[in-house]
């Protein structure tokens, strides 16, 4: 049991700290900074285990844990140590995540003056200042929300254990894992014979699988056990923390709106068993398998990241209309006044400034794609085009929307693995 608790959730959270460097300050929440971990943690995973499987003949799997333990802890060990400094020296975990202060949510609010009062949408914090009565109200009825949705994950959680279901792609899929622990070995024996046979191409670079093998090989459970019962309890909040982050961008000006949207979700997951194809029958009763890992956790991933990318454009309209405004108010003031050179100086510090943000934003939005592409060729290899294609599709309307030809570049560096994913693929097969 503790091993399971530190290779799945203590492991991906000291590798999202170590890293969480690269997320913008705001961004850099528990849950965003373990869902940057767990993406770290598991494409290492993939860079050890595809070299191991196809370079090592014998004992394979037992070379892929080993090395993979020593990647893991060289990943981890930087995170432990910024944590422990955290804690007992400087005793401020806002070292390690972003946490907004009650007051700093105040004195935004009050600095954005008459551009609050003039919005259509108010916030729960500016109602807290205009009224607290009301704000109160607000905070009282978002609990509500938040509490039916916890019931609500707690109530899958709890299903997806106790009414555990089997279908055929089991005498594989989950075999695959079990001979990996017992017989040591990576694709090379046929889950439906038990007969030795060359390294299965269709399934070998997904190795999702193998990944599954070694959480069971290193907590000492029954790879059965960790597919069917422990990686449904992992997968399904994460890919409900995906979806509070779409809600929060989505409603970023009405955060209480969130919760009802995680509501909704939930009900659409828990009742779209329609038919046997649907990413929600995936999601509840195949979690553990690559498939409807891809559908439901890589394909929200994707949507999220390109709406964080999406949503600074909009803030940096914004941003300009107000600035434009303010530099008309300096041009009346600089007709009353010698201080202009200050104030080229003051606007010259908030350019740079803004300009450090959204190369920050950009760099964050890119970097983070490329280990969900690798994220999506471990669990599938039609992740890998499914992946490729949507981020396209999407890369095109971030270009209509920012028009910047350097959003191109972002999106080719982002797509790599999955050209390098193809090329082992083919090599392999043509072999």
């Amino acid at each position: 049991m503790v091993s399971l608790i530190f290779w799945l959730l203590i492991a991906p959270l000291m590798v999202g700290i170590t890293f969480n460097f690269i997320l913008p300050k705001e961004k850099r929440r528990l849950g965003i900074t373990f869902v940057l971990g767990f993406l770290i943690y598991v494409a290492g995973f993939e860079i050890i285990a595809i070299p191991c499987m196809t370079k090592i003949m014998y004992n394979a799997f037992s070379y892929c844990v080993k090395y993979y333990v020593i990647l893991a802890w060289a990943l981890m060990i930087p995170g432990i140590i910024k944590t422990v400094l955290a804690i007992f020296k400087d005793k401020d975990l806002s070292k390690l995540f972003y946490i907004q202060k009650k007051d700093e949510r105040i004195n935004d609010t009050k600095n954005n003056g008459m551009n609050v009062a003039s919005r259509s949408s108010v916030s729960s914090d500016e109602l807290e200042i205009a009224d607290p009565d009301v704000a109160k109200k607000h905070k009282i009825e978002t609990c509500i929300y938040w509490g039916i949705f916890f019931a609500l994950l707690a109530f899958q959680m709890v299903m997806a254990v106790l009414m555990a279901s089997f279908d055929g792609d089991d005498a594989y899929y989950v075999v695959e894992s079990l001979l990996a622990q017992q017989a040591d070995v990576m694709n090379t024996i046929l889950p439906y014979t038990g007969i030795s046979t060359s390294l299965d191409i269709r399934h070998a670079l997904a190795v999702i699988t193998m990944w599954i093998a070694f959480i069971a090989k290193v907590s000492g459970v029954h790879a059965t056990i960790v597919s069917h019962t422990v990686i449904p309890l992992i997968v399904i909040p994460l890919v409900y923390l995906v979806y509070v982050e779409i809600g929060k961008s989505l409603f970023r000006k009405k955060q209480e709106f969130v919760p009802v949207f995680m509501i909704i979700v939930s009900f659409l997951l828990m009742f779209g068993n329609v038919s046997i194809h649907t990413p929600a029958t995936f999601f509840l009763m195949r979690t553990w398998q690559g498939k409807a890992i891809v559908c439901n956790l890589v394909f929200p991933l994707i949507f999220w990241i390109f709406l964080e990318m999406m949503e600074k454009k909009e803030d940096k309209t914004e941003e300009t209309k107000e600035e434009k405004k303010e530099d008309k108010t300096d041009e009346k003031k600089e007709e009353k006044t010698d201080s202009a050179g200050v104030e080229h100086t003051t606007e010259k510090v908030v350019a740079k400034a803004g300009i450090r943000q959204k190369i920050s934003t950009s760099s964050f939005g890119w970097i983070m794609l490329i280990f969900v592409n690798m994220l999506a060729g471990m669990c599938t290899a039609m992740g890998v085009i499914f992946a490729t294609g949507l981020i396209g599709l999407l890369t095109l309307i971030l270009l209509f929307i920012k028009k910047d030809w350097k959003v191109l570049i972002g999106a080719f560096i982002c797509v790599i693995p999955n050209f390098v994913y193809l090329a082992l693929y083919l090599s392999i097969w043509s072999r």
